[in-house]
């Protein structure tokens, strides 16, 4: 595809998006297709995953046609964007349930727009909850607990990208903001136990003897909130402590 295109493209979704901004912003909607854009290009892809990219949510938040993306950028760009939009019509949790079942299954280039677009959400919410901490939720269809939920699902759902030389680095990155949005750390000092509590209730432990997380199985005791940096430099010391006692 030439630049022309792309840029047709940018141009196209600059248009459909004119006037709206970022949910309890007032950022220009459009900064967040041209961030997706900006990850893919860092990931490599190619220049129809791109235009995707800066395509995203015109069908899905716009008056744009999935027809009209065909005639103007061919079947397989409107595909991606296609496959990647949401049916408005269901109930938010109907929406993010198929979205992650299908997700599983999809093609690489489309797991690779997902997750552009994700990161691109989450560096985001990120900013803006250094700024107005837990009343960020507040602008959302659904709470904090369902939206832990919902991004710990599409995680799980691109876990297969880790392990791909061009995704791996966004994909850690998306595991990253998503810790820093969504889970809490512990420890109990007095047991050497450190504990993860994610916002959708779900939550697991390492003890210092194993150095491996596993399910919350025995009830907590008396525990330290820690910061995340905190926590991962514990969980370092006690791996090192393990490897140096092993050799």
């Amino acid at each position: 595809m030439s630049n022309e295109l792309l840029n047709k493209a940018i141009i196209f979704a600059t248009k459909c998006h004119a006037g709206q901004v970022r949910k309890g912003t007032s950022r220009a909607y459009i900064t967040h297709p041209l961030e997706t854009m900006s990850i893919l290009n860092f990931m490599q892809a190619d220049e129809s995953l791109l235009a995707a990219g800066v395509l995203h949510d015109t069908i899905e938040d716009t008056d744009a046609t999935y027809e009209q993306l065909i005639d103007l950028f061919g079947y397989d760009i409107a595909e991606l964007v296609g496959k990647h939009s949401e049916d408005k019509s269901k109930s938010w949790k109907e929406r993010k349930s198929n979205a992650i079942k299908e997700l599983k299954e999809a093609p690489l280039r489309v797991k690779l727009l997902v997750m552009a677009d994700k990161v691109a959400n989450l560096r985001s919410m990120y900013v803006d909850y250094q700024i107005v901490g837990e009343k960020l939720w507040e602008r959302f269809n659904a709470p904090k607990k369902l939206q832990a939920w919902y991004y710990s699902g599409i995680q799980d759902a691109l876990v297969d990208l880790q392990h791909i030389p061009e995704a791996k680095e966004v994909y850690w990155e998306m595991v990253g903001r998503f810790k820093d949005l969504f889970v809490d750390y512990y420890i109990d000092v007095k047991n050497d136990i450190l504990y993860q509590i994610c916002a959708d209730d779900t939550g697991c432990m390492l003890k210092k003897e194993t150095c491996e997380w596993t399910p919350i199985d025995e009830e907590i005791g008396k525990v330290v909130r820690l910061e995340r940096y905190r926590a991962e430099f514990i969980e370092d010391m006690w791996n090192e402590m393990i490897e140096r006692d092993y050799n």
